[in-house]
């Protein structure tokens, strides 16, 4: 029964997200998110040993830090590592885990130097992340399974990319390519793959 309960609680957060990256209205998006990191801060304090209620806690709070104040995403940045990292500590094998941590060491290791510098100064800094560690991660997520290959693929051809990769680069991005997309940013990133290509 409590096995049923958790899957019940994150169903309930992913569902929310879902519904939130519909949106193209983004205090509508802001809302659906808020609901979202809510829930699933309630719902991982209800069943604290599910590593996917970490999971989602990790993806909900991700979702929100791309709408948020600058202040606000940097805690929920640090939120997104800690979380995938339970997420992960829990159960080895999920794979959506990996992957959350393969993309927030992406997102963080691409930031400017400006930006990194400002979050330092004003906000107490972010953990460490690196290219590397991104696609550590991302390549052990596509090793366990995933969801959404076409997003890992085209992450780890551009941390690839900034390491000088080029061929590891290139394969990604035509895996990328050639995988089902199932929404509108996955069709972005496969174009843009494609221009990354040319």
């Amino acid at each position: 029964m409590c096995a049923q309960a958790a899957r019940a609680d994150w169903t309930a957060v992913r569902d929310l997200v879902r519904s939130g990256d519909k949106l193209s209205d983004e205090n509508k998006q802001e809302e659906i998110y808020r609901r979202a990191y809510t829930t699933a801060q309630t719902s991982v304090k209800a069943n604290p040993r599910s590593s996917n209620e970490y999971l989602w806690v990790a993806i909900s709070a991700g979702r929100l830090a791309l709408v948020a104040s600058t202040s606000e995403r940097i805690q929920l940045s640090k939120v997104v590592k800690d979380n995938a990292e339970r997420a992960i500590a829990l159960d080895a094998a999920n794979g959506q885990a990996y992957m959350v941590l393969g993309a927030w060491h992406f997102y963080v290791s691409d930031l400017g130097w400006f930006q990194k510098n400002a979050a330092k100064v004003f906000y107490g800094g972010l953990p460490p992340a690196s290219y590397e560690d991104a696609v550590k991660y991302l390549t052990k997520s596509l090793q366990i399974g995933v969801e959404n290959p076409v997003e890992v693929y085209y992450l780890r051809g551009r941390a690839n990319e900034e390491l000088d990769r080029d061929a590891a680069a290139a394969n990604d991005y035509r895996a990328c390519i050639q995988g089902n997309a199932r929404s509108e940013k996955e069709r972005e990133m496969q174009q843009e793959a494609r221009k990354r290509l040319e």
